[in-house]
């Protein structure tokens, strides 16, 4: 039973070329001391990525795919389609400029913790006054503390 491929030609290329890397490290380990069990766990991972690569195919990411997909079709948060879904895991960027600018400003508003960017932006200039006065007042504390008289 053949599988159907889930990496692209690029993470295939790379999953093959740093498997290679890996299993030529562990061999060189194996080969100065036999009872090396990171060399051999080297060569196991490194085999492994190498026949990720040539067949275009990673059980892992094929598991995680269909567990999420399945969660998101079961739960009631739509905003994001299973073909966005989709298309993420398959390695092909399929969002609009729009989905952008909106995950963006969702970003930044939870980051800043305010609703609207008005908001963020008088804070930041109230923070910034604020952050101003508090260090001239450590300068002048601190040219007091050097100068007692």
């Amino acid at each position: 039973m053949m599988q159907e491929s889930n990496l692209s030609e690029k993470n295939a290329f790379c999953r093959f070329a740093m498997g290679a890397g890996l299993t030529a490290f562990g061999i060189a380990k194996v080969s100065r001391n036999p009872e090396c069990t990171k060399g051999r766990l080297m060569i196991a991972f490194g085999a492994l990525k190498m026949a990720e690569g040539i067949f275009k195919y990673c059980p892992t990411k094929a598991l995680l795919g269909s567990s999420l997909e399945s969660a998101m079709s079961n739960s009631n948060n739509k905003s994001i389609s299973n073909s966005a879904m989709q298309s993420m895991f398959s390695g092909q960027n399929s969002m609009s400029s729009e989905q952008i600018d909106k995950l963006m400003k969702d970003f930044s508003s939870a980051i800043s913790g305010n609703t609207s960017g008005s908001n963020a932006t008088a804070s930041k200039q109230s923070d910034s006054s604020t952050s101003n006065q508090h260090s001239s007042e450590s300068k002048n504390s601190t040219t007091k503390a050097q100068n007692p008289s």
